[in-house]
């Protein structure tokens, strides 16, 4: 649903309309009376919920359908009483712990919010990006669930794929969404992407990375361009190369996709492509 709406593609449009307005229902009814969308009875269940409340809050930005407010507005409820206080979000409401790629989830849902019209309080996003400085070494470089962390991956399931910059990348985007005043770390997070370009080489494979470094070197380097088109350069052969005949990736040829699968993979690269189509704009 993700990857259609940031193609610009809304319930009533031509021709995948029909698919757009059946995920959003089907969404709508996977909410719970407190807002939370999915079943907590999984052990990653905001991982869910902030992926699905990020996707109605675009529907209702992008269509302004009453349709679409109420379950927005639930989302947003449900997400900010998630929040741990003072910092972000882990695998469940108010876990205690917090880690940076759940985080950065939350954090594009109170963009998205705010865009959309919502009111978000400071206090969120204050949480949000004091946990990003927490995380983030002398170097610029980002950790998982403290600083100098290093390679996150599932035991036994992607090991052998190589490591990336990617909760840097997370945290550059997310600050610049959240309008961070002290991101003096920013340049720095800026060329340690640059040093790890995207690559379809084998365990160089990482469709998670691409999306979120695609989208915190354009929003970083808007101004200039360089580090940018250099980084798509790399990006656009990478993308194409993995690409299977029938449109979709190979969820066995993406560390992650392990956890989604082969829609997952295919929806993090075709986001990831989006990205240059606003460039194109």
């Amino acid at each position: 649903l993700l990857a259609f709406q940031g193609a610009g593609y809304v319930h009533l449009s031509k021709p995948f309309g029909e698919n757009v307005g059946r995920a959003l229902r089907y969404l709508v009814q996977a909410q719970d009376r407190d807002g939370c969308i999915g079943s907590r009875a999984k052990d990653k269940y905001m991982y869910d919920h902030l992926i699905g409340a990020l996707a109605l809050l675009e529907a209702y930005g992008m269509t302004g359908s009453v349709d679409f407010k109420e379950p927005a507005e639930r989302a947003l409820k449900f997400t900010l009483a998630a929040q741990n206080p003072g910092k972000g979000w882990r695998y469940t409401s108010r876990s205690g712990d917090t880690d940076t790629s759940v985080t950065a989830w939350g954090a594009m849902v109170l963009a998205s919010a705010r865009i959309t019209g919502f009111d978000v309080p400071q206090s969120a996003k204050d949480g949000v990006i004091a946990w990003f400085k927490e995380v983030t070494d002398e170097y610029g470089r980002v950790g998982y669930t403290h600083r100098g962390t290093g390679k996150v991956f599932s035991t036994g399931k992607n090991e052998s794929f190589n490591h990336h910059e990617t909760l840097t990348a997370v945290a550059l985007f997310s600050r610049a969404m959240l309008g961070a005043k002290d991101a003096e770390r920013d340049p720095q997070a800026a060329q340690l992407l640059m040093r790890d370009l995207p690559s379809g080489e084998g365990a160089d494979v990482d469709a998670y990375y691409w999306y979120y470094a695609s989208l915190a070197l354009f929003q970083h380097d808007v101004r200039d361009g360089r580090q940018w088109k250099t980084w798509w350069e790399a990006l656009k052969p990478s993308i194409l190369k993995t690409r299977e005949k029938d449109g979709s990736w190979n969820p066995q040829l993406d560390p992650w996709g392990v956890e989604g699968g082969r829609v997952f993979v295919t929806a993090m690269n075709t986001l990831g492509w989006d990205v240059y189509s606003f460039d194109q704009e």
